[in-house]
């Protein structure tokens, strides 16, 4: 006989242990049997509080990280001392979040990198650096990459040619689709890898084949150089045929973007505007609300400024920075709805809090025009004084 312990979870709250008997000799079947009826009454087992704890720390450290460096995108040495101050205990917040993540789960590299990166968006690089040089040591595959090129570019770590180029070919004999996409890259020109695209081609094709989009992505853009293709040409076509494979057979709604982007501009592939809404629609419909603005895009790019603004008011409303900041624009020139200053602020601020860069610069110099005019009032008026007095 042998004692299998469990606990009790019911509304939340762990009651007493309980001690359940199973045979073990000579009776498989009755084992199988006992136990089914015992999980209905063992519900969650023992280490899903702990789970369920190191969770809670993951995700506090990915809510608050997210925030603090959408915040400190949109944020320089021009902005407000009021907005800094905001901006400084959002990634104090990040910065303890994320520093009780990985203390929990030292040997987590997802909880390392975030540590990292919350260090970096504090200044603390040296901090940050350390903690992905461990996540690298403990062998998880993206913080291999992150140390190659700061070995391959001598950046924060002592230049090591041969070093990195041996984490790329670890990362290369990993499972981990992403960070072998990464390393692929860097045997392109400019990466830290011995120049070497047939090596690039070859791991980039392999992951094609099993159907990986972002594969198709980054073949697409970084290896046929899509973005700078002439029209007609075959990376032109090709670049385009692996997108619409993603976008389309793999339901890849970066790729959609992508190519809802390219249809709109004419500059790579022939414009075709119905092409163009077709997969900013095909990536609304997936949810994504970057989309919005992209439709919208593709409306001021026809000169329907009505429509245009339609569809960045509904990516403005769902929370999208790059809506908030066209709509703001918008109104600021009065471009398919009445000319509001005010509305054209305040979706700026909502904007820059998003992460968006322009709308900051917009506030900025909406700032700058502010204080123009009330320095200039200000002048007229000492000269009114002035000129009574005299």
């Amino acid at each position: 006989m042998f004692e299998l312990q469990v606990l009790i979870r019911e509304k939340g709250v762990i009651g007493d242990k309980m001690t359940a008997r199973l045979p073990t000799k000579n009776n498989t079947k009755l084992n199988l049997i006992a136990l089914c009826l015992l999980l209905p009454l063992v519900g969650v087992p023992v280490f899903t509080e702990k789970l369920s704890a190191d969770d809670d720390l993951k995700n506090q450290c990915k809510s608050t990280l997210e925030k603090a460096r959408l915040w400190v995108r949109a944020t320089d040495a021009k902005a407000p001392e009021d907005e800094r101050v905001k901006v400084n205990k959002a990634v104090g917040a990040a910065n303890k979040a994320c520093t009780a993540a990985f203390k929990a789960l030292p040997n987590d590299g997802n909880s390392l990198l975030n540590g990292a990166y919350a260090y970096f968006a504090s200044g603390r690089k040296e901090e940050g650096v350390a903690l992905i040089q461990k996540a690298a040591e403990l062998g998880f595959p993206p913080a291999m990459v992150m140390v190659a090129k700061y070995m391959g570019r001598g950046e924060y770590l002592e230049k090591d040619a041969e070093g990195a180029w041996m984490l790329l070919i670890r990362t290369l004999k990993t499972d981990h689709a992403a960070a072998k996409i990464k390393a692929a890259l860097e045997f392109l020109p400019g990466g830290v890898g011995p120049e070497n695209p047939k090596r690039t081609k070859k791991v980039l094709q392999g992951l094609i084949d099993e159907g990986n989009s972002a594969a198709m992505i980054a073949y697409a853009m970084k290896v046929l150089n899509l973005q700078k293709a002439e029209i007609g040409s075959d990376s032109s076509k090709q670049g385009i045929s692996l997108l619409e494979r993603a976008a389309l057979e793999k339901n890849d709604s970066q790729a959609a973007i992508y190519l809802s982007l390219l249809f709109n501009q004419g500059n790579v592939v022939r414009r075709d505007e119905g092409k163009a809404i077709e997969f900013a629609q095909l990536a609304i419909d997936a949810g994504v609300t970057r989309a919005y603005g992209t439709m919208g895009q593709i409306f001021q790019n026809q000169s329907d400024m009505k429509s245009a603004v339609k569809w960045f008011q509904k990516g403005a409303e769902k929370g999208d920075g790059f809506s908030q900041g066209m709509l703001g624009f918008m109104y600021s020139g009065g471009f398919g709805v009445g000319q509001d200053l005010e509305k054209a602020v305040h979706w700026w601020t909502k904007a820059r809090w998003n992460g968006d860069r322009l709308a900051a610069s917009y506030l900025q110099v909406h700032r700058e025009k502010k204080a123009a005019e009330k320095a200039w009032e200000e002048e007229q008026n000492n000269q009114l004084k002035k000129n009574k007095g005299s």
